[in-house]
């Protein structure tokens, strides 16, 4: 199989995994990211390749989406990510996708909560 084609199931997976586990519609999703929902789509489905910075956020995100799986139940996991956390200034952790400050902050929160420090 070429290099190319790993890469777009690669991609294509990570984004069932987030989008199941978080239970985002693609339109949502993509709210989330800041693209298209044409673009999620042409990612999910048709099999295209994001850029390498999108790739590299959508990792980031599974990586999020993976440590949350081992904090807590599958049926808390959707609403853990779109209710809004004091420690994230009312964000709902959802809304901190499409940058990569916030991806830290979710993440750094996830580990907190992890650790139980606050």
């Amino acid at each position: 199989m070429k290099q190319a084609a790993i890469h777009k199931i690669e991609c294509s997976s990570v984004i069932e995994s987030i989008r199941s586990t978080t239970r985002l519609s693609q339109e949502a999703f993509a709210r989330a990211l800041g693209v298209s929902m044409r673009t999620v789509v042409r990612w999910e489905k048709e099999g295209d390749a994001p850029p390498h910075l999108e790739k590299e956020r959508l990792e980031l995100i599974h990586e999020l989406v993976q440590t949350a799986a081992e904090m807590m139940e599958q049926c808390d996991i959707p609403a853990w990510f779109s209710t809004p956390k004091e420690a994230l200034s009312g964000e709902r952790p959802v809304d901190l996708f499409s940058t990569y400050r916030g991806i830290q902050q979710v993440r750094e929160i996830l580990e907190k909560t992890r650790w139980g420090i606050f």
